[in-house]
């Protein structure tokens, strides 16, 4: 168990600590069967920046880990159709121990849990990420993403209403800067706005895209986050729009990037780094594949 203190020690060291300082969560997990004792450890290293107690859970997970594979070496156990196996292991180890890493590795077990494909290749990722969301889930993203890309420099995040608020939010408040997200009609309280039309896949159809002049301004360094990378329309209609504001795009993040739709090409022009947290392929009997980074 964490003590209830941890966060508040944590915030208070966070101001005065360099910021490459590390926060170590340590477990030990036990095991004793009356005859046999055995005793394995799971490690969590976290940057103070972004250190919080949810991490422990990893350090536990691992040391669980440990003793599980513990027990299958003692009792011989073999494992058939998993040759990458410890090619696995090793990758969530590594995760595991980078706060850089950790939000895609959990996005990717939650897709592979959760994940549906529904016809014309659409992902339903609806249990948490864009109907019942799993804050917890998508603040670890979040973090993951703003490590990803903080070296772009950002001043202000531009989103999508709605779902791509979701992990915007997130990464703007890791980063400390404010989030501007394009709106689908224009209430009364916009009056000059730049605006651009986008074709939803999900809809089948244009859409509009507004955003108030008040905004988005010249010199302005702009982080673009969205729920999907799919054929890149969206994305391309923010780019738009920063460039309406003479804005400068800086990068580009995302929770999901599906692979096989091309947007990752089809941006390429714009010549950002792009992230993506988890990459995935939908075959054509509508399977699905989280690839590798």
């Amino acid at each position: 168990m964490v003590p209830a203190d941890v966060d508040v020690l944590v915030q208070r060291l966070r101001p005065r600590s360099d910021k490459n300082r590390k926060i170590i969560f340590r477990s030990i997990a036990g095991f004793f069967d009356g005859e046999k004792e055995l005793l394995t450890e799971g490690i969590c290293e976290v940057a103070i920046h972004f250190a919080s107690s949810r991490y422990a859970s990893i350090a536990v997970a691992s040391a669980l880990d440990n003793m599980f594979k513990e027990h299958w070496k003692n009792l011989n156990l073999q494992f058939v159709d998993h040759d990458n196996a410890s090619e696995v292991d090793e990758e969530l180890r590594t995760q595991a121990t980078s706060n850089k890493r950790v939000g895609g590795t959990l996005l990717k077990q939650r897709i592979l849990r959760e994940g549906k494909v529904l016809n014309g290749g659409i992902l339903k990722v609806s249990s948490f990420v864009n109907h019942m969301v799993d804050v917890d889930l998508m603040d670890i993203c979040g973090e993951d993403l703003a490590e990803r890309l903080r070296d772009t420099m950002p001043n202000k995040v531009l989103t999508v209403e709605a779902t791509g608020l979701i992990p915007a939010l997130a990464v703007g408040r890791k980063l400390s800067i404010p989030v501007v997200f394009a709106r689908k009609s224009r209430p009364i309280t916009i009056s000059e706005s730049y605006q651009t039309m986008y074709q939803s896949k999900t809809k089948g159809q244009l859409s509009e895209l507004i955003v108030s002049r008040e905004y988005l301004n010249g010199g302005d360094r702009v982080l673009l986050i969205d729920d999907f990378l799919a054929g890149g329309s969206t994305c391309e209609a923010l780019f738009k729009l920063a460039n309406m504001a003479q804005a400068r795009v800086v990068g580009l993040g995302v929770l999901i990037e599906k692979t096989k739709d091309g947007g990752r090409a089809f941006l390429s022009g714009y010549d950002v780094p792009v992230e993506s947290l988890a990459k995935v392929t939908i075959n054509d009997d509508n399977t699905l594949r989280v690839d590798d980074d």
